[in-house]
């Protein structure tokens, strides 16, 4: 899996991280670039997307 510094890295390099990212409300985007510096991989991209939908959908 690729490892990347930055979330803005991942974005960059890695298609499949960028369309779930894009696919995410504006609000969920913001939230992740202002909050979650530790995502590094599509996994950590995956998981930090699932915890919107759990407070979302509890």
């Amino acid at each position: 899996m690729e490892y990347y510094p930055t979330l803005q890295e991942l974005l960059r390099h890695s298609e499949q991280s960028r369309k779930m990212f894009e696919a995410l409300h504006m609000d969920q985007q913001v939230a992740l670039q202002e909050q979650r510096q530790n995502i590094h991989t599509f996994a950590d991209l995956q998981k930090a997307a699932q915890s919107f939908v759990h407070r979302e959908h509890p």
